[in-house]
């Protein structure tokens, strides 16, 4: 494989695609409120997108896979960004809370010594990993790649640390077998072929697939091409490889699994459930192995209702804002599997 999770011609996307005509339209549903506790889940997977709104990209047609997931599964309609700009919601999203981080300055400079998701995982004795595109090795602590960062943001570079929340966390820089498990995009496929994939995987495409855009993008969009049009096009091809992987592995259909594509933030401050102010209104779409189909769901979400979602699917504790059931509330409606005792 190369540095890209996509088959040649898009061959993951055809097939995503061909799969969800051929269970036909679904109807879609709405519902009022989550009912209900949060079932165990065998694998939870988790796609973030960047610097997008539920507006920009639902109903795009630049998007054809992202907007038929979300027709044919679960639609949050109501999910927000819980800050800006974006390190903060990738550290919310593992910590349950954002730390006061306001900014995109290197880890280092904004080490949290609390417990995240992570660590809940390696207490339960349950498996975690984060694959990130661009990413040189597993364990790399730099701060961009494939270059030196030009500034701590990494706003010239395809990966940058500033979408890897693991790396703010004391507990995984000072422990070299946590750091061995964030590796490179390009071990998902493998993974998956081995029957290997993790409880939580967090896959973070690099900066030209992500719908972020940076210098190096511009090749995406020859003849002046509308650049954003072109991030969007590229970012739905690569969504629809790793969701055409993962729905093809062995055991999807018959265990609890589960695909969540989001965002991180959009430009403006609309927030909900214990978030200060809030990171923006954000798209975000759960794909369920035995869960509804054609589901939208208007319940407020933020990052803090999809990460206690997650420690509920695994049996964990809450972590900090986590822990506000009054205004945190789990995504039961997206990840409820009826089918299933």
């Amino acid at each position: 494989m190369t540095g890209r999770l996509r088959g040649p011609g898009g061959v993951f996307l055809v097939v995503v695609l061909a799969f969800l005509l051929a269970c036909g339209p679904a109807p879609t549903r709405r519902v009022a409120a989550a009912i209900g506790e949060v079932p165990h889940y065998d694998h939870i997977v988790v796609i973030v997108e960047e610097n997008h709104s539920h507006e920009q990209i639902i109903g795009n047609a630049a998007a054809p896979a992202i907007n038929q997931l979300g027709q044919t599964y679960g639609l949050a309609t109501s999910y927000f960004g819980v800050v800006h700009p974006s390190e903060g919601n990738y550290v919310a999203l593992l910590g349950g809370d954002f730390f006061g981080i306001r900014d995109d300055d290197a880890y280092t400079a904004h080490t949290v010594s609390a417990p995240s998701v992570a660590a809940q995982l390696d207490a339960a004795g349950l498996s975690w990993k984060g694959y990130f595109q661009a990413l040189p090795s597993p364990g790399f602590t730099g701060l961009c790649a494939p270059t030196p960062c030009r500034d701590a943001s990494g706003n010239e570079d395809l990966y940058a640390a500033k979408h890897n929340g693991f790396l703010n966390f004391a507990h995984v820089q000072n422990d070299p077998a946590a750091l061995a498990r964030l590796v490179p995009d390009t071990q998902f496929a493998e993974d998956l072929r081995q029957g290997q994939l993790p409880a939580l995987s967090f896959v973070v495409p690099d900066q030209c697939h992500d719908m972020h855009g940076v210098p190096a993008c511009r090749a995406l969009a020859p003849g002046g091409r509308d650049t954003d049009r072109s991030l969007i096009e590229e970012a739905d091809r690569y969504v629809a490889d790793v969701v055409g992987r993962v729905m093809g592995m062995e055991g999807w259909s018959a265990g609890r699994n589960a695909i969540v594509i989001t965002w991180d933030e959009d430009d403006d401050n609309q927030g909900c459930c214990a978030a200060d102010r809030g990171g923006g209104h954000v798209p975000t779409i759960v794909i369920t192995s035995q869960g509804p189909r054609g589901l939208q769901d208007p319940v407020p979400y933020n990052h803090y209702s999809l990460l206690q979602t997650i420690q509920r699917a695994f049996g964990l504790d809450c972590l900090r804002f986590t822990c506000d059931t009054e205004r945190v509330q789990p995504m039961v409606a997206l990840f409820a599997t009826p089918e299933l005792p």
